[in-house]
């Protein structure tokens, strides 16, 4: 069988799961309508462990956004173990948790402990809907038929995003928003099928040893993400980090063939933009998704994904992020590996 077969499929298969998410929109509001008549919740949490934690820092942004309701995102097992930092026995949590396989450890002890010991309600989001995160949850929401083959998180990472928005969309009664989702898959796969190639010929020269992705506001868990997906398939060593902290000390260490992924803004975009010249000059190549092409962009960058043009910032990462994973997948199988199953990783991580 090739190599990186499955991930190849689920990476360009994601936008049909992602299609049969929003045709249950009706069901969803319905649900959350019936579930949170009265809000009584005094924070909101996000929380998730590795790639689910990444998810659970881009949902908690734009939840914040497009409800108006304070929100954060931890670590599953930040809250594990030192829930005592951040939480008060006097205040009502709403937990919004993701895990794929509803199974991972840390996630499930987590939530066990926050019940013990403080008034919580539980929004599960998973791919499987008996698992024991969807039967533990007060209201289970399922991402069906989301099976993965690969060990690597794709087209659930980003169906999983979607329907956080779908969430917040209803959680926060702005019926509106699912004018601009409804439009994420088709767009999603048009501009997947068209700009694909742009990874390939970015990659046919440079082999990176070593990458930054940089995503601020929204974009930050998704950098992480991506990030991640470099390291995990290729083996690059890869940091993500809010744009311009790169001039607070990392960009010391910028060298000639490091890569700058940047998940353009329109909030920050000219200081994005501006902080990439700069890192240009020390040798750095440059590759940036963006919703529309800017005369600031020839001589800057190396490779530019465009999509989502007319989208705000709060959902236009749902389309960046198949590239993130394509060019994961890509730079592994260039380098002969396979990102299908890779070394010292399993499906669910058990503690």
């Amino acid at each position: 069988m090739a190599q990186g077969r499955d991930t190849l499929k689920e990476i360009a298969e994601q936008f049909d799961t992602w299609q049969g998410l929003l045709d249950d929109m009706d069901l969803l509001e319905k649900d959350v309508q019936t579930n949170f008549a009265v809000r009584e919740y005094d924070d909101v949490l996000f929380t998730g462990a590795g790639s689910s934690f990444h998810l659970a820092t881009a949902a908690a942004a734009v939840f914040r956004r497009i409800t108006g309701e304070m929100a954060h995102a931890c670590a599953a097992s930040d809250l594990l173990f030192f829930h005592e930092y951040m939480l008060k026995s006097e205040r009502k949590y709403l937990v919004v948790a993701f895990s794929r396989s509803g199974r991972t450890t840390e996630t499930l002890e987590a939530l066990a402990m926050l019940r013990q010991r403080y008034r919580v309600a539980v929004v599960g989001v998973t791919c499987d809907p008996v698992s024991p995160l969807a039967a533990s949850s007060d209201l289970p929401l399922p991402v069906k038929n989301c099976i993965e083959q690969s060990l690597i998180m794709t087209k659930s990472f980003t169906s999983m995003l979607l329907l956080s928005l779908m969430f917040a969309a209803a959680y926060g009664d702005k019926f509106t928003y699912m004018n601009y989702l409804d439009h994420l898959p088709e767009e999603g796969r048009m501009a997947f099928e068209m700009n694909r190639r742009v990874v390939d010929e970015f990659l046919k020269e440079r082999d990176p040893e070593r990458a930054t992705y940089l995503g601020g506001g929204p974009f930050l868990g998704l950098a992480r993400e991506g990030a991640l997906k470099l390291d995990e398939m290729a083996l690059t060593r890869s940091q993500a980090m809010a744009p311009l902290e790169m001039r607070h000390g990392p960009r010391a260490g910028v060298r000639p063939g490091d890569i700058m992924v940047l998940l353009l803004s329109n909030a920050m975009r000219g200081h994005e933009l501006q902080l990439l010249f700069d890192l240009k000059e020390q040798g750095a190549s440059v590759f940036i998704l963006a919703d529309r092409r800017d005369r600031d962009f020839e001589g800057l960058a190396d490779a530019a994904v465009l999509t989502g043009r007319g989208l705000s910032d709060d959902f236009r990462g749902v389309l960046y992020m198949p590239f993130l994973q394509y060019l994961g997948c890509r730079a592994a199988l260039n380098r002969g590996l396979e990102p299908d199953a890779p070394a010292n990783l399993t499906r669910v991580v058990t503690l």
